[in-house]
C-alpha cells in the first residue's frame, strides 16, 4: 500500500528576489496494494515530482508518503523506476542490461543466468540477449527497460510516460505487453502519462491533478472488464470515461 498524506513540494526560487515554485500542495492519495493507479493532468501540474518523491529521488517540503509501514526517505529496491526513453548501459548486452540490478544487489553476475533468461524468454526478447542498446528498436529496448525494473521483484513499479517517445504503433504494442505483463505478477504501479486512452486501458484508477500547484481534482474507478483488449476503446463505457475525464480537465484548464 502506498500512501501520500498531505504532501507539498516547494523549491526555491532560482534568481535573485525570484519567487519560490509550489509544484504540489496537499496532495493525497491511498494506492492498494496490486493496484494500477495512472496519473493524467496538464504539463507542469507535478506528475513527476509526485513520482520522483514516491521513489526517493526527492523530499517532500510537507506530508509524508508511506510504503507499507515504512516512510520515504531515499530510494530503495523495493521501488523500481521505468523512466520514458531507456536508461540502458549502452557498453552492456540485453542480458547485462537485466541483470545490472541482481549484479548490483548480490555482487554475483554469474548466479542469476538463469533467472535472467527466464526473463528475456518472457519478455519476448529471446534471440536478442547478446545484443547491445543501440542494436534493438525503442520498444525493444523500452522492454528490457522494464524486464531490468521487474527482475529485482519490487513490491512498486513507478513508470514516468514510459512510452511517451514511442510511436503510435509501437506504443499500442507495449500497451499491450503491460497489460499481460501486470496480470501474470501484478505489482503496485504508479503510471504517469499524458494520454487519457492509455490510463483508462491500463488502469484500476485513474487520477486527475489540477495546474500548478498539483492536487487531486478527481478519480475514477475504471471499472471496465479485465482482461483489456486494444478495441476496448472503442465501447461505450470507454467513451464514457474519456468524457467525464477530458471534462474534468478541461474545466481544471479553466
Amino acid at each position: 500500500m502506498i500512501q501520500f498524506e498531505d504532501v507539498g513540494k516547494m523549491y526555491p526560487a532560482t534568481s535573485k528576489g525570484g519567487e519560490p515554485t509550489i509544484a504540489v500542495q496537499e496532495f493525497s492519495l491511498r494506492i492498494e496494494d496490486g493496484e494500477f493507479c495512472s496519473i493524467v493532468g496538464p504539463s507542469g501540474c507535478g506528475k513527476t515530482t509526485i513520482l520522483n518523491m514516491l521513489a526517493g529521488f526527492e523530499t517532500p517540503t510537507r506530508g509524508q508518503i508511506v510504503v507499507g509501514d515504512d516512510v520515504v526517505t531515499k530510494p530503495g529496491p523495493e521501488r523500481t523506476v521505468v523512466f520514458q526513453r531507456p536508461s540502458l548501459l549502452p557498453w552492456m548486452t540485453v542480458s547485462d542490461n537485466i541483470g545490472f540490478g541482481l549484479t548490483i544487489r548480490d555482487k554475483n553476475p554469474k548466479g542469476h543466468q538463469q533467472e535472467i533468461m527466464q526473463m528475456v524468454e518472457e519478455m519476448g526478447l529471446s534471440g536478442f540477449e547478446s545484443h547491445f542498446p543501440y542494436q534493438l528498436s525503442g520498444g525493444m529496448q523500452q522492454r528490457v527497460s522494464i524486464a531490468r525494473a521487474l527482475i529485482t521483484d519490487p513490491t512498486s513499479l513507478l513508470m514516468d510516460e514510459p512510452f511517451g517517445a514511442l510511436d503510435a504503433q509501437t506504443r499500442s504494442d507495449m500497451q499491450r505487453f503491460l497489460l499481460e505483463l501486470w496480470k501474470t505478477s501484478q505489482p503496485t504501479v504508479l503510471f504517469i502519462t499524458h494520454d487519457v486512452d492509455e490510463a483508462i486501458l491500463l488502469s484500476d484508477r485513474v487520477v486527475v491533478m489540477t495546474p500548478r500547484p498539483g492536487m487531486v481534482a478527481e478519480e475514477f474507478s475504471i471499472e471496465l472488464k479485465r482482461p483489456r483488449k486494444w478495441d476496448s476503446i472503442l465501447s461505450t463505457e470507454f467513451l464514457r470515461y474519456k468524457k467525464q475525464i477530458l471534462s474534468v480537465l478541461r474545466q481544471e484548464a479553466g
